[in-house]
């Protein structure tokens, strides 16, 4: 089984059609990630450069492998159901998702994912709930 399917089929995760930079990508929104990553083929689309990470460091797959990441893109606009949000992303080199949000992201957004029914719910004060319906598994 391929990370993607492994991802796709585990119940604690959702995927999905995200909008990053005015570009749709296929979305892995996984609270069990601290950070929030991009591919490289990507991020080519957004127009924006790059900083080099202070410290880079290296990420764990599902498959034992591990990536370094020393690139960031900083203050992508990601956004739900017409509702902008803000997010660092960090280059990393992966094949199954475009992008894979993060607690970092999930957190600034207020959000509550639901893994059964696929929905997530960002709850901004003093702003209607913004509620995004992720692929349901087969």
């Amino acid at each position: 089984m391929s990370g993607c399917q492994t991802a796709e089929a585990s119940l604690d995760v959702v995927t999905g059609i995200l909008t990053v930079q005015t570009h749709d990508v296929y979305a892995l929104i996984d609270p069990g990630s601290t950070l929030s990553y991009v591919t490289p083929f990507v991020s080519l689309k957004f127009g924006i450069k790059s900083n080099q990470l202070h410290d880079p460091f290296s990420v764990s797959t599902p498959v034992d492998e591990s990536i370094t990441a020393a690139r960031v893109y900083r203050g992508c606009v990601v956004t739900v159901r017409g509702r902008d949000t803000m997010v660092d992303l960090v280059k990393l080199g992966m094949i199954d998702f475009d992008v894979i949000m993060g607690m970092d992201w999930l957190y600034s957004c207020f959000a509550k994912l639901d893994c059964r029914t696929r929905t997530m719910r960002l709850e901004f004060s003093n702003e209607p709930v913004v509620e995004w319906k992720g692929d349901n598994v087969v």
